[in-house]
Formats: C-alpha cells, structure tokens, sequence
C-alpha cells in the first residue's frame, strides 16, 4: 500500500520540483504566491489577502451575515422603509378612498403619510384599527404586504441570529512578535508572540500552528516552527506561544537583516473550542518582517490580588528590558 503513495510523491516533487515534506507545511497557499517584496499572505484581522476577480456569484445571505454591523443596521433600515414606502404609493395609486377614515380634501403629503402608517402597520401586523381597507384591489394589495411583511421578518430575524451565533473573532494577538532571550541566563534566543481571550467567555483545548514562510530565489519557502507548547487544555489567562531558537530551527542564525532581506512572514492558526456558544473556532494571523520587535521581553499582563487574579487585557502588547522602543 505504501509504495504507490511513495511513487505518487517523488513523481509530484520531479512535476513541481517541491519536496512533499515542503507543500505539506504552506497552509495551503503554494510557493508560488505573493512574491513580491511586501505583499503579507494573512492580513492583520485574519482573513487572507486575497482578491477575488471574474467570475462571481451573487450570495447576498452570505454578504448579510459578514458584512459590518453598521452597514447591516442601515440596510435593514433602508429595506423597510422602501418596502413601505413601495406599498404606499401603490395604495395612492388606487385611491386613498380604498382606505377609511382619510381625509380626502386633506394635501397630497398628509395622505401619503396616513398610507405610508397604514402600510407600515400591515407590514407588522399590527392593525390598530384606525384605518382599513376597502374594496377589492385595496384588499387584495394588503393581503400581498402581510406576506412580504411575514417573509422579511422572518428572514431578518433568521439573519440576526446568524450574526449573533457565527463564530467570532474570540482571541487578540499581541501587535508584534518578539525576539527575546531564553533558557538559563537567557544565553539563547526565542520567538514568542502572545494570545489571550478578549472576552469572559470559556475557551477550551486550543492548538496553535506556527510556519515561517520567506522569499528567496524568486521562491516563496516554508518551514513549520517547532513550538515549546502547542496546546493549551484551558485558556484562563494569556498565552505566550514560544518557539525555541535550537540548533534544528529554520531560523538559528538569522539577524535582525536577514528577517528583512527574505520578506520573511510569521503565519499563525489558532483552532479551539468555545463552551459558551458550543462550536469550535479558528483564528489566522501574521507578523512580518518589520513587525518583530528584538531584544525585548513580554511584560506582565496578570498579577495577583486578594483571593483573585486580574487579567490586564490592555497590557497585552508592553514588552520591556533590553532595546525597548520608548
């Protein structure tokens, strides 16, 4: 059974002319992606920098439920007053007489507030009584807006809830990485960044993934970076995510010049689970090159206090000691 899957491999490494070992550690993106000089692969809220051209589809569920709050609310907003105000005109065009107790001497602006009220209550279901109406054709188009109202309520209230019960972007990354002394008397070195939850929420059996991936030879490279600890069971406090600089690490004798040289990027995946809302979560992030921060230390963001710990969120980014920017 092992010797096709071995001969599958050499024959796709002599096509590609990329080791196996080499495309199972790229996340997925390939060698051949973002090689010019700047151009980060995973953008600082996480999603891949990525522009979509050509053809596309038209998911308009999909862009309701990510798109921003704000943009969200006024689309909502702006959805139910063209509906009403749609209805409306069509009750103006049959006639304000198809609707009781409206003044028909009264100016055209007031009638088409009373019918514009009038379909807003047909829209909710309502009814306050006030007005009615009469007729076939008034009839017939009210019965029309009970249905468009029952189904637009029913799909923005589907859409609320899918934005309150999607996933959320649960964990804040500190804005740079570091390269800070380690082991005894702090003789080696480590790449660490930290991670902690933004909110009081219970996250569970997190994994983190670290690979540096850098350019040379016109050739984007990756190396998966061994890590002090990949998993954390619970996830009370912060995370400082370490990675020993040993012999064996891709990265043993790079300076502070070479990073630069090789538009070297930190990619980070973070997987887990919430209890609070009974679903896993997966984060991304990255660090460039010009986002490490040298010599330096992670200061402390919790401290102990009478029968308590506190957990300073804001702190999550101070760093201290040797080369600190001030």
């Amino acid at each position: 059974m092992f010797f096709p899957i071995m001969k599958l491999d050499k024959l796709r490494e002599r096509i590609t002319g990329t080791k196996t070992s080499e495309t199972s550690t790229d996340l997925g993106l390939g060698d051949k992606v973002a090689r010019q000089p700047g151009t980060r692969l995973i953008n600082n809220d996480g999603t891949f920098n990525v522009v979509r051209k050509g053809r596309s589809f038209f998911a308009p569920y999909q862009h309701l439920v990510e798109m921003g709050w704000g943009r969200f609310l006024l689309v909502t907003l702006v959805s139910y007053l063209l509906i009403n105000v749609v209805f409306s005109v069509g009750f103006l065009i049959i006639g304000t007489d198809s609707l009781t107790n409206i003044d028909q001497n009264a100016p055209f602006g007031y009638r088409f507030l009373e019918t514009f009220f009038f379909s807003v209550q047909t829209f909710t279901t309502v009814g306050y009584g006030t007005l009615a109406p009469l007729g076939i054709a008034a009839n017939l188009l009210s019965a029309f807006l009970s249905l468009v109202g029952w189904t637009t309520l029913a799909i923005f209230t589907g859409l609320f809830y899918a934005r309150f019960a999607r996933p959320q972007r649960l964990i804040v990354f500190s804005d740079r990485a570091i390269i800070a002394p380690y082991g005894p008397g702090g003789k080696d070195r480590s790449l660490q960044f930290r991670i902690a939850n933004k909110r009081d929420s219970h996250l569970i059996n997190l994994n983190a993934r670290v690979v540096l991936t850098w350019l040379e030879n016109d050739r984007r490279h990756f190396a998966p970076l061994q890590l002090e600890r990949d998993n954390v069971p619970l996830f009370p406090l912060n995370w400082t995510i370490v990675h020993p600089v040993t012999d064996n690490s891709p990265i043993h004798g790079w300076t502070e010049k070479e990073y630069c040289r090789r538009h070297s990027e930190l990619l980070i995946t973070v997987d887990g689970y919430d209890e609070t809302y009974a679903q896993s979560i997966h984060v991304n992030n990255s660090y460039l090159h010009d986002e490490i921060a040298w010599n330096v230390r992670f200061a402390p963001m919790y401290f102990e206090r009478e029968r308590t710990t506190e957990l300073h969120l804001d702190r999550i980014h101070d760093t201290e000691g040797a080369g600190e920017e001030e």
